[in-house]
């Protein structure tokens, strides 16, 4: 450099270095911390580059199954509002991956899958685990690119930073989404150049800064202050925004009533006079009153899908007004008279801005209370589940009080997910995540792992599954025992997938197939991943016993050393099934109990929130 001129920012560490060192620099450097994933032969030097140039910034997180690690990176960034990021060697690894990559693809979660193949060389002349699709051999990338908003295949190393860039910006921009990298073994070792100069120092600065059009914007805002029974109704598109909080801002300031979807729970305050509740097939029947009574729902960052709409009405047309990034599937579903495409926080920035030129408030809700069905005994089961007296809803009461602030509840598929969304609240500052996309069994116990990775000192979650979803994912409890994560996996444990039990005695006249099993003991079964200092167990089959139980899981884990958290599993025995707040299952004049009233039928605890 010549005397006198300005000094250019060199790159971190050497400017020549493999593909495997450059892609670890660049996760680091762009502060993506975690890389879940399991090893295998050819996706190794990827894990030894994290173990070389990692610093402490960016860590191997060792999953037990593949679609696991995919579970991890989809949790984690939903709640951290990041691009995850997980690996997985080729054959069969690939194939696992792929199973949480299309819940991330269905919705739209930004991921980053870095999956090794064999040898370049080698393809088609019989590598093991060849993805080359040559031959009878399974072709990755075609696979891969129906559960990714794009796959390739990095084989000329000069085009390293091009395709990094190009990963990232399509994983965060417009509707996010996975994407996947393959990378051959041989290719891992060459040398790529060096960083450029303008290398962003974050993904997001890949992204263009997201827009609205003032057209647009202003006949929603005209259509809002126009109507006489307005309700906004949130979707989890929300929560991935560029303001979630103006979104807030904006519904308070214009005193519009607010519902959520069963999704997006957490999107607005549970305790906030304007909360109407949630609304889909666990939904709250009042709620979905209130929209089928309005004469404007404004859909933000929802997609109105069957899950959603089905207890809603005839909600579409001159009715419906839809902001979405991505519009399509709304207006697909619904035909709205209206649509905004753009970002949900955009959007409520600049309506925040036309309320304070023209301020305006939506009419009250003359009366307006909450109410939720009335849980109820199912029809018994011949033979029944072994167990004492405890009910699904009591349970979900009792943990209701326990739910942390601040921290994150993580829902799995079926019964249990569907009672705990209708019968309680998510507290504040909280996160509530479930997966509706794919909606696979399993998803929690992985997604939580990466959920609490990164969370803020002193948080915990806890996760609501079923035993059919332990018995597929469950040895991902090992994972929290073996980072010391403060997960509580509570597990309803009735021997059988429930909710299609249900509706095999609706729909089937009761012919019970390919759903039920011979009771299994989950409480053993974890006590055989880590011992009584790495993992908290109990097994209990009353109220009584619940209640004693997360007061010692409360106290016991208030004891461990500053740094780690304990784990724990609680062993739900449930004898007992009661029909599940699912409207398709319930007569319309099922009973129903408002909310700061709650009472379940007589003789039992009552229902609060």
């Amino acid at each position: 450099m010549k005397r006198g001129a300005t000094p250019q920012a060199a790159p971190p560490g050497p400017a020549t270095r493999t593909v495997a060192d450059a892609t670890v620099t660049v996760l680091r450097d762009w502060g993506l911390r975690y890389v879940f994933g399991v090893s295998g032969a050819n996706i190794e030097h990827l894990h030894d580059a994290i173990h070389r140039l990692g610093r402490g910034r960016l860590t191997s997180v060792l999953a037990r199954r593949e679609d696991g690690a995919a579970f991890m990176a989809d949790g984690h960034a939903r709640v951290h509002r990041t691009l995850g990021v997980c690996c997985s060697t080729s054959g069969g690894a690939l194939v696992n991956l792929a199973v949480g990559l299309a819940e991330s693809y269905a919705e739209s979660v930004p991921v980053l899958a870095l999956v090794g193949q064999p040898p370049q060389e080698l393809a088609g002349k019989g590598a093991f685990q060849d993805g080359s699709g040559i031959g009878r051999t399974v072709d990755a990338r075609r696979l891969l690119s129906v559960v990714t908003k794009h796959t390739t295949t990095l084989t000329d190393p000069e085009r390293f930073w091009d395709e990094m860039a190009h990963a990232a910006r399509t994983a965060l921009s417009g509707r996010p989404g996975p994407v996947a990298l393959l990378l051959p073994r041989d290719v891992f070792e060459r040398t790529v150049p060096p960083r450029p100069a303008d290398w962003p120092s974050a993904p997001g600065d890949l992204v263009t800064p997201p827009e609205a059009d003032p057209v647009e914007v202003r006949a929603l805002f005209d259509a809002m202050r126009r109507a006489r029974r307005p309700v906004v109704l949130l979707g989890h598109g929300v929560r991935r925004s560029a303001d979630r909080e103006a979104v807030v801002e904006f519904a308070r300031a214009a005193r519009i009533p607010v519902a959520v979807t069963m999704s997006a729970r957490a999107e607005f305050p549970n305790s906030d006079p304007l909360y109407l509740g949630v609304a889909g097939a666990v939904g709250h029947p009042s709620a979905h009153a209130a929209l089928r009574e309005a004469d404007l729902v404004v859909a933000i960052g929802a997609g109105l899908n069957a899950m959603t709409r089905g207890p809603l009405g005839d909600l579409r047309g001159n009715r419906v007004a839809v902001v979405n990034v991505d519009p399509g599937e709304a207006s697909r579903a619904v035909s709205p008279a209206l649509v905004v495409r753009a970002d949900a926080g955009v959007v409520a920035r600049r309506l925040l801005a036309l309320l304070r030129e023209q301020p305006f408030q939506a009419p009250e809700l003359d009366g307006y209370r909450r109410t939720r069905y009335r849980p109820r005994p199912a029809r018994r089961l011949d033979p029944a589940p072994s167990g004492g007296a405890l009910r699904q809803s009591e349970a979900i009461t009792t943990l209701a009080k326990w739910l942390p602030a601040q921290g994150h509840l993580v829902l799995d598929a079926g019964n249990c997910a569907s009672a705990a969304i209708h019968l309680s609240d998510v507290p504040g500052g909280a996160s509530s995540t479930i997966a509706l996309g794919a909606g696979g069994m399993g998803y929690s116990i992985g997604a939580a792992v990466g959920i609490q990775l990164g969370s803020r000192a002193g948080s915990r979650t806890v996760v609501i599954c079923g035993d059919g979803a332990f018995l597929m994912n469950g040895l991902e409890v090992h994972t929290a025992v073996d980072l010391r994560l403060p997960i509580l996996y509570v597990v309803f444990n009735n021997a059988m997938h429930g909710m299609c039990v249900t509706r095999q005695q609706t729909f089937f006249d009761a012919r019970i197939e390919a759903v039920r099993y011979a009771p299994v003991d989950i409480a053993t079964v974890a006590r055989g991943l880590g011992g009584p200092d790495r993992l908290w167990v109990a097994s209990v089959d009353s109220r009584e016993q619940l209640d004693r139980a997360l007061a010692d899981y409360a106290a016991r884990a208030a004891d461990v050393p500053a740094g780690t958290g304990l784990p724990g599993l609680l062993d739900l025995r449930i004898s007992q099934e009661e029909v599940p707040p699912f409207v398709p299952f319930l007569p319309l004049d099922e009973p129903t109990f408002p909310v700061d009233a709650a009472a379940v039928p007589a003789g039992r605890a009552e229902v609060r929130v």
